[in-house]
This record gives C-alpha cells, sequence and structure tokens, in this order.
C-alpha cells in the first residue's frame, strides 16, 4: 500500500464551499499527514468508505481498476472513515489496493461533506474545487465517467 508522499502541499489551498475541507488527517501508512484543501497539483479521486460497509467493499477493486489504468495523470486518495486500522489494513491488503489512504476516524470529511452515509466518492480538480461527486456505490460506468473527466483536465494545457 502507497504512504502519502504524492499529496504534499503545493501551496495552492481552496477555500469556501466548492473546495475540499480544511482538515489534515493522518496517513493509514507512516506518519506523514495530508492537507485535504492542498492535495498537490493534479486532480485526485477521493474514496470515502470502511471496511464495515459492504458498498465500499464491493467498489475497491473498481477504484483499484481506475488506479492502475490513471494513477500516472491522477491521484487516488481513500479516506477510512470511521474504523480502525487493523480492519482497514486488513481489508485494502486482503484485496490487493495500493493507492494511499487516511484516516478519518471521527467522520470529520463526512460531517463537512453533508453527505447521508458511505461510500462517498469526490472528483477534486487540481485547484481542489469539488467538480463531481457520487453519494452511494460508484458503478463502473459511473467511476469511468469520473476519471475520464479528471485524467482531461490533467493532460489539458
Amino acid at each position: 500500500m502507497a504512504g502519502c508522499e504524492a499529496f504534499a502541499a503545493d501551496g495552492a489551498t481552496v477555500g469556501g464551499a466548492a473546495g475540499v475541507p480544511a482538515l489534515r488527517l493522518p496517513c493509514l501508512v507512516g506518519s506523514q499527514e495530508v492537507a485535504l484543501e492542498d492535495l498537490g497539483d493534479r486532480p485526485v479521486l477521493v474514496n470515502l468508505w470502511a471496511s464495515w460497509c459492504a458498498p465500499c467493499r464491493e467498489e475497491m477493486p473498481l477504484l483499484q481498476d481506475a488506479y492502475q489504468r490513471y494513477g500516472d495523470r491522477i491521484g487516488f486518495l481513500g479516506v477510512n472513515t470511521q474504523d480502525t486500522r487493523s480492519a482497514a489494513v486488513s481489508l485494502l491488503s486482503d484485496l490487493g489496493v495500493t493507492y494511499a489512504h487516511v484516516v478519518d476516524q471521527d467522520k470529520a470529511l463526512m460531517t463537512e461533506l453533508a453527505a447521508p452515509g458511505l461510500p462517498v466518492t469526490l472528483a477534486v480538480d487540481a485547484d481542489g474545487r469539488v467538480v463531481d461527486r457520487q453519494v452511494g456505490p460508484v458503478s463502473a460506468a459511473r467511476l469511468e465517467e469520473l476519471v475520464s473527466r479528471l485524467a482531461a483536465e490533467a493532460t489539458a494545457p
């Protein structure tokens, strides 16, 4: 499983309703923290999930496949929500998920997004603005729509 080095801040924070909430969350692996309002200089797909969430477990292989196809152009960040680290690491290991994850034990991001439950998937542009979101399980077609949009932005001049 990847650490969070790819999400080093670039200084381009976005505030307000259109941006990702200003939260700092610890990486699931290692001791680094990630500032959600500054995910670096490329688009990022952010997925809120938990090991106890059946739809989250079902969509994980789709997310991993998308990461393998698009991870060189866009970032992928999992947000493990209201879960134990050991359960999260065990599930990710069992499913062969390799992209980076942070921990949100207190469900602060879910609360800030006013999301009714898990899973939640956000398409975040390179400026930190949420440009699309999926509340509930993401289908293969919907995930392709989200990552294609972000990848197109990543390759635009």
